[in-house]
């Protein structure tokens, strides 16, 4: 595994990477970096690239100068890296970029992996608030980042009706770390994004393989997307990966690397 920084605009970004071959790029969750694809960039399979990167204001790259798009940074990775088309796999606020691509420019877009994602313009039956939200609001709203992050970790990482004790503390204080230093920055960096396309419109214009997957303990009303994202856009079923949150890659990589390096190779 090797990493650098990519231009982007005035700006750079922070990548890392493994392997040769076909391109896969992997794009993070809001409430992680490039380190949550770790075990899959150790694990890289013969004839393939894999490429992870930090967002703007996240992990090891900077908020930067002005003005962005976040599919277009992925773009500008992909021009400097050489990658003319790449399978991406996003997670969460990931996987909206990585629609944002496709829909933008399908061109250089072999495939998705879509995980833990929204489907545009879809409500599900129920909407589910988590019962740490309430109180993860007032805390950011009084700069209680600390606070934030360990709501953040009982919503995303821990999941649903599973015990927290079974994960790794390591784990556990790498998601804590990861989400703080996003948290620090998500006001400006709301303010600096602009806008991508129309997901809930442009998503119709989608052709290219896709995997849907989510974890078996996410918050239910993502389950239900990720259903109806797997009709819209899949010939298969969403993946439910056991034992496993909004981060399965993190938090169970074991199952997820079968479940998407299956899918690699079939693509």
């Amino acid at each position: 595994m090797k990493d650098g920084y990519s231009p982007a605009g005035n700006d750079w970004i922070f990548y890392r990477e493994s392997g040769s071959g076909e391109a896969v790029l992997f794009i993070h969750a809001g409430v992680a970096d490039s380190r949550m694809w770790v075990r899959q960039l150790e694990s890289v399979p013969d004839g393939f690239r894999f490429v992870a990167y930090d967002q703007r204001g996240f992990g090891n790259t900077e908020l930067g100068s002005g003005p962005f798009k976040d599919h277009e940074d992925a773009i500008a990775l992909m021009d400097n890296l050489g990658i003319d088309r790449a399978i991406l796999v996003g997670c969460s606020m990931g996987a909206g970029i990585a629609l944002d691509l496709a829909i933008d420019s399908p061109e250089r877009v072999a495939g998705l992996v879509l995980v833990g994602a929204a489907s545009p313009g879809f409500e599900p039956e129920e909407e589910f608030e988590p019962p740490q939200w309430p109180e993860a609001v007032e805390a950011f709203k009084a700069g209680d980042f600390e606070r934030v992050a360990q709501l953040d970790a009982e919503i995303w990482l821990f999941g649903q009706g599973r015990d927290e004790h079974r994960l790794d503390p390591e784990l556990v204080e790498l998601f804590l770390e990861m989400d703080l230093k996003a948290l620090r920055q998500e006001t400006e960096r709301d303010e600096r994004r602009a806008d991508g396309p129309d997901r809930a419109n442009g998503i119709r214009g989608i052709q290219v393989p896709t995997l849907v997957v989510v974890g078996e303990h996410d918050l239910p009303d993502l389950l239900e997307h990720a259903h109806h994202l797997a009709e819209r856009l899949s010939r298969r079923a969403a993946v439910v990966v056991e034992d496993a949150a909004h981060l399965p890659s993190f938090d169970n990589p074991a199952e997820f690397n079968n479940v998407l390096f299956d899918f690699l190779e079939k693509v």
